[in-house]
Parts: C-alpha cells; sequence; structure tokens
C-alpha cells in the first residue's frame, strides 16, 4: 500500500510539473556562420509577429532583417531590410513603422515588404496611435509628432525647456494608455572617470568600485492624447529603460542601474494622482531588462541571472517572473516561471499579443513564448 501511494504522489508531481506554465522556444538562429540579435518583438494580432534585428554574418558583414510570423508563431520567415532597425510600433498587423538608423519604414503587409516614408534621423523609440498619428522621440532631447502616417515629423517645443545640453541628452523610451502618455529619457554629461585607459574587463574591482553618480531624467507627459505636454526633470540614481502607462492611474518604470549599486534594477509605481513614486520590485539575483503589463493586472519581468560585472554584459540565465497587482494596487506573491534551459542571453525584451499570449526574444536570436497549461 505504502508503494501504490508513494508511486500515485511521483505521478501527481509529474503530472504538475509537465502542466506547469513555461516559456518554450519558438524560434532560434542556430547557424554556424551568423549570428541574429533580436531588438524589440511586437504582436498586432494574435496570429501576426514581427521581431527585428541584424543578422551578423563571417567575416562581420551585417545584414538588417525582420523575422515574422503569419500564423501565430508555429513558422517564422527572415526578411531583408534596407537600413538597421531601431524601433517597431504597429496600430494593426496592416499599419507597422519601424524606425532605422537612416529613416522611417512602413509596412502595410505584416512586415513582409517595406518602403521608406521619411527620412528622419536621431529616432529611438516609437508610438503610432493610429495610422496617420504617431510620436518618435531620440537623440538631442528630442520629440517628434507626426499626423500623415510617418511622412512628416514635427518636433515638439517644449522639450526646450528642459535644462539640458542636447548633445549629451537622449529620450529612449515611451508608453501610452488611453491618453495618457509618458516619455523618459536621460541627460548624462560625460564623468571624468569615462576616460578609462584599460576596458572595465581588464580592470573588474575598478570598476565594481566606481561610484554611482546621479543622472538628470527628464520627463514628458501628456494627459490629452499628444495635444498638450508637460516637462519636468529629476535627479535620481540609474536610468529608465522602460515605461507601461495603465489608464486607471499608474504607471510603470523600470530603472537600471551601475555596478557599484545595490540592485540591477528595479521596477517602480508611479501614481498620477500624488505623483508618489514606489518601489514594486528589486531583486539581487534578477537583473530585470524589460517588464510586460497584462490586463489581469499582473507584471511580467524578463531578465537575466547577474554575472560579474553587470557592465559587461556577459550572457547569462534567462529568468521570468511574474507579480500580480489587486485592485488596490497593492503587489502579490513573486512567481518564478520555467524557461526553456537552453535559453541565455545579454538582453531580452517581451511583447503581448492582444490575446495576451506572452512573448520574448534574446538577443542571440531566440523566440520564446510562454504556453499557459
Amino acid at each position: 500500500m505504502r508503494a501504490r501511494l508513494l508511486f500515485f504522489a511521483f505521478l501527481v508531481g509529474t503530472m504538475a510539473a509537465v502542466a506547469a506554465d513555461k516559456w518554450n522556444v519558438a524560434f532560434f538562429h542556430d547557424e554556424k556562420d551568423s549570428a541574429l540579435t533580436l531588438v524589440q518583438i511586437v504582436f498586432p494580432s494574435e496570429r501576426r509577429g514581427i521581431a527585428i534585428g541584424v543578422l551578423t554574418e563571417k567575416g562581420g558583414r551585417v545584414r538588417p532583417v525582420a523575422v515574422v510570423t503569419g500564423d501565430g508563431g508555429k513558422r517564422w520567415e527572415k526578411i531583408p531590410l534596407k537600413d538597421i532597425p531601431v524601433s517597431i510600433s504597429c496600430v494593426n498587423d496592416s499599419a507597422c513603422w519601424i524606425a532605422t538608423e537612416k529613416g522611417v519604414w512602413l509596412t502595410e503587409e505584416a512586415g513582409r515588404t517595406w518602403r521608406k516614408v521619411s527620412g528622419q534621423k536621431g529616432i529611438f523609440v516609437l508610438h503610432f496611435e493610429s495610422s496617420t498619428r504617431g510620436f518618435a522621440a531620440g537623440t538631442e532631447k528630442s520629440i517628434w509628432e507626426t499626423k500623415d502616417g510617418g511622412k512628416t515629423w514635427t518636433p515638439l517645443a517644449i522639450t526646450k525647456e528642459i535644462e539640458a545640453k542636447p548633445e549629451y541628452a537622449a529620450f529612449h523610451t515611451m508608453g501610452f494608455g488611453g491618453r495618457v502618455g509618458m516619455v523618459a529619457g536621460t541627460s548624462r554629461p560625460p564623468r571624468r572617470d569615462d576616460r578609462r585607459i584599460f576596458p572595465p574587463w581588464m580592470e573588474p574591482e575598478r570598476e565594481a568600485q566606481r561610484r554611482s553618480l546621479p543622472n538628470l531624467v527628464m520627463m514628458a507627459e501628456t494627459r490629452d492624447s499628444g495635444d498638450t505636454w508637460k516637462v519636468s526633470t529629476a535627479s535620481i540614481f540609474g536610468m529608465v529603460s522602460r515605461i507601461i502607462v495603465d489608464p486607471a492611474g499608474f504607471a510603470l518604470a523600470l530603472i537600471g542601474f551601475e555596478d557599484s549599486f545595490e540592485v540591477p534594477a528595479e521596477v517602480d509605481q508611479i501614481d498620477f494622482r500624488t505623483g508618489k513614486m514606489s518601489p514594486v520590485y528589486r531583486r539581487k539575483e534578477h537583473a530585470v531588462l524589460d517588464i510586460a503589463y497584462l490586463p489581469n493586472r499582473s507584471i511580467i519581468l524578463a531578465g537575466i541571472e547577474p554575472s560579474g560585472l553587470r557592465s559587461l554584459k556577459l550572457p547569462s540565465r534567462v529568468v521570468i517572473r511574474e507579480v500580480p497587482i489587486d485592485s488596490k494596487n497593492v503587489v502579490g506573491k513573486v512567481v518564478d516561471h520555467d524557461v526553456d534551459y537552453r535559453a541565455t542571453a545579454r538582453d531580452v525584451k517581451l511583447a503581448a499579443a492582444p490575446d495576451g499570449q506572452l512573448w520574448a526574444i534574446t538577443d542571440n536570436g531566440m523566440i520564446l513564448r510562454l504556453d499557459r497549461r
């Protein structure tokens, strides 16, 4: 009888392990003479997805590419691009734009063909509200608006109110939810100790002891879908690398820190009504690199297990966790997701399809899908 009970317990445990949520590999570029670096992924519909990046071939030749699917991630196809892609934004699977080093491109065929619509340079991040209206942000503390589908871009004059030298200031993330939008960037003049004789990996002790200094964080905010904007600045440690806006009244900000800081990164919640910023998540063993927010009020945190100097960005095990938030914005218990053992990376980015299906990409050519059981 005892043997039967033990076997039954083992069987139940095995079935539970099999039935657990897991991030499985949907695509992996594993070719001997080339390496694929993916930088962003979007799913404008349940079936159509686009990842952008570059393919580095033997001899150092770099080929910009989009990796696309039209069947919910069962099959993926590499599509050549003309310029190196930086950011992508979609309003549906028939209208997506990419910002590249040399301009802005549009696809009306879910990433399979692209045409250049603008020569606007300096864009680091894109967001389109409709097929005609969108916003972009990037170098020299610039934010631009388009009202003709990306053909022409008008800079927002209000950024001139920010007291920061343009050559040291850039916006690099934005988030929109309902009528609320936020754009974040950093102004950081060169430090005297930036002038190293040797790279960080040759002087790890010196790099680890390098004192963290506060950065000037630049913020632009709209409450009326971009018709009017307000700008502000604050001195904080770290850099805001991701902003997600919930129309319910708050935003989530991912902040990354330097090697000498206590934790690699933290996620903060910003209350629109009070302006109060409170920490949601910070762990020494988890270098969070991207976040996603789901309709069921949970935060997905994707990153890697820190190893050595964080500034070296050594490939490490991918770690993805989930944190629920209740109706009163109280943070719940952290849940670890099971991730395919082959998933190692220096960088990880997330995307959610309209049906809530979650996807992740790595900088070494892997696309992961979360399979819920």
